[in-house]
């Protein structure tokens, strides 16, 4: 069971994704108005619409199923993982019979919750290389910090490394 101050950090970065995917979206949005591609903000608008409701379906189930037991909660994931591959082939769907909407832009939205996962994973590494200890990451897949002492180190064995 979470306590009070997990479910509040939790909360707090669900918050702050869709902050990043709003920020993404603005950004994105702004280049394709501003490069000319007009007729594409619509669909790009609903692929990240329908992207940020996609992570709010996953948060609430990852927030649901923290309490169960597993085996509940596995099966209670895997449910809302069909829910939510229903939820996108449904707004493709849609996206390719209502005219006025570019198939291919609403594509690119949906992958905005991807691509600000992806940053976000970037920047966490960057941090961890920079400064390990203050990031709480002991470093030792980061920096190589296991071949730092290669010499000192022995094999289940009992002999030594070569260096």
């Amino acid at each position: 069971m979470l306590s009070m101050k997990d479910m509040q950090e939790y909360s707090i970065e669900i918050k702050k994704t869709l902050l990043q995917i709003t920020a993404w979206g603005i950004l994105l949005g702004a280049n394709v108005y501003f490069a000319g591609y007009k007729e594409l903000l619509v669909g790009l608008l609903l692929g990240i619409a329908a992207s940020m409701v996609y992570f709010l379906l996953l948060s609430y189930r990852i927030h649901k199923s923290a309490d169960m037991p597993i085996e509940k909660a596995v099966l209670y994931m895997r449910i809302g993982w069909l829910n939510r591959l229903v939820f996108i082939i449904l707004m493709l769907f849609l996206s390719a019979k209502i005219p006025g909407i570019n198939f291919w832009s609403v594509v690119i939205g949906l992958f905005s919750l991807h691509m600000v996962m992806l940053f976000k994973s970037v920047v966490l590494i960057l941090k961890g290389l920079v400064n390990p200890a203050k990031n709480g990451s002991t470093g030792t897949c980061l920096q190589g910090s296991w071949h730092k002492n290669l010499k000192e180190r022995r094999r289940e064995d009992g002999t030594q490394w070569r260096t």
